[in-house]
């Protein structure tokens, strides 16, 4: 895709901002790509699967592009958590969605190569089968208690995560409602466990977005809208 595209489609997006800050997902995108929007300023990325992320963060480093904050998002299995702590300039997990994941990632935190990741909590706010997430406050409860009771760890309890229901003829109306109940278990697990600072809410992709903005989201999760040619 040509650079000025890319250019052209975050400063778009980035318009509709507020508060919020733009991961650009990279899934399907070709690494020249993903260079063309970090040389536009842009340096948030988020990837789903370690193997393609830790080949592009191998490109940046290579290239000297050290900016940029690699944000993983995508289904984390256990056997691929020390893959994923090499990967130079991880910024944030988003998608732990179990409670034995989290325990697989305090395992081995000592193999993080930085000072500090962020995590975020993977809700399943639509309750659909195929989707991951944390299902039960009790299980998300134990899983930020386990988190928050470790003093000095490198892991840091930084906010929730979800995706809106995928099945649905009231697609704005069912996305909405997910990312509002998300906007309310975060306040509310911010009395529950006492903690000073809000919770980050990582919500909204490409199609659903400007909603997940209006409810409140702090990071939008945006692919195609970015990488993909859009020909009106």
């Amino acid at each position: 895709m040509k650079k000025t595209e890319i250019a052209k489609n975050l400063a778009a997006i980035k318009k509709d901002l507020k508060t919020a800050h733009l991961i650009a997902v990279t899934k399907y995108s070709p690494v020249e790509d993903v260079i063309a929007a970090y040389q536009a300023h842009h340096y948030d990325f988020g990837e789903n699967r370690v193997q393609d992320l830790k080949e592009k963060a191998d490109t940046f480093v290579k290239e000297n592009l050290n900016k940029v904050r690699w944000h993983f998002i995508g289904h984390l299995q256990s056997n691929k958590v020390r893959e994923l702590y090499k990967i130079p300039n991880l910024y944030a997990i988003h998608s732990v969605d179990s409670l034995s994941l989290l325990e697989e990632l305090i395992k081995y935190e000592n193999d993080f190569l930085g000072l500090e990741l962020k995590i975020f909590f993977q809700v399943n706010t639509s309750h659909e089968t195929e989707k991951s997430g944390f299902e039960t406050a009790e299980e998300l409860n134990r899983a930020i208690d386990l988190l928050m009771s470790r003093g000095n760890s490198k892991l840091k309890f930084y906010g929730l995560m979800t995706m809106g229901t995928i099945r649905t003829t009231e697609f704005e109306a069912e996305a909405m409602r997910c990312f509002r109940d998300l906007n309310l278990i975060a306040r509310n697990l911010e009395k529950a466990h006492g903690l000073k600072e809000k919770l980050k809410l990582s919500m909204g992709m490409s199609q659903d977005y400007k909603l997940a903005i209006e409810a409140g989201s702090d990071f939008i999760r945006v692919g195609s809208a970015i990488f993909k040619s859009h020909h009106s």
